[in-house]
């Protein structure tokens, strides 16, 4: 991997423990906004490695799929990343926060899943270099 492919993927990695974590301690907006880091960062590591760019500095993760340059055969993944988005936006800015949206584990598990899901892709993506 790229040195600064490397820096970028260790910083998902370590937003992942965060999510987890906070996850664990019914924290659960806290938990989405690491959760959204972390994918966020892992994204900008295969930026920087297969399409060899610095990333950009937007936190909208269907684009930042589709700047990866990586061959998606899942297109309903960009719809699920573009939601998983607004989640970030919604748990970082209180002016647009929908009360109790996040407020037990159950109502979070579903972005979780899919969270998941395309982050664990793109770190196998990066791990198979």
């Amino acid at each position: 991997m790229k040195p600064d492919a490397k820096i970028w993927y260790e910083q998902g990695e370590e937003h992942i423990k965060d999510a987890e974590y906070c996850l664990n301690g019914a924290r659960y907006g806290l938990s989405l906004y690491c959760y959204h880091q972390a994918l966020e960062k892992i994204l900008k590591a295969a930026i920087v490695e297969f399409a060899n760019k610095i990333p950009p500095k937007s936190h909208q993760l269907d684009f930042l799929l589709k700047e990866t340059k990586l061959t998606v055969d899942n297109t309903q993944w960009f719809e699920e990343l573009a939601k998983i988005t607004q989640h970030f936006w919604r748990v970082r800015y209180p002016d647009i926060r929908l009360t109790k949206a996040y407020s037990s584990k159950e109502k979070i598990e579903m972005i979780v899943k899919s969270f998941e899901e395309v982050y664990l892709w793109v770190k196998n993506k990066l791990k198979n270099i």
